[in-house]
């Protein structure tokens, strides 16, 4: 990945499944693709569904170092949702990665 300032970098996807009772937590290591001296500035969550379900609800989220995590609830069984988290580095750039989540009974 090439790493160039003020460029927005798309990670690949990531497919997990919950439970539609379960309030989790997701978390993204960003070590992989940001500088070892360069900072998270902002870490952005954003919960949706491809069927306009509003029972997925994102309940809390945090940045700790290179490690932000979400905090989901909710959604109906058998339908899919997608947590996306963008983040801001002090170096300026952008980076998106996306969960690809479906709801099932467990």
């Amino acid at each position: 990945m090439v790493r160039e300032p003020y460029k927005v970098a798309i990670q690949n996807q990531v497919d997990v499944t919950k439970s539609s009772d379960g309030v989790l937590d997701y978390a993204f290591n960003w070590s992989d693709v940001i500088e070892s001296t360069e900072t998270i500035t902002t870490s952005n969550w954003v919960a949706s569904s491809t069927a306009n379900d509003t029972s997925f609800t994102l309940v809390s989220s945090s940045l700790s170092g290179v490690i932000t995590t979400a905090f989901v609830s909710g959604g109906r069984n058998n339908y899919y949702y997608v947590l996306k988290n963008t983040i801001t580095t002090d170096q300026g750039r952008t980076w998106i990665r996306v969960m690809n989540m479906k709801v099932e009974s467990k």
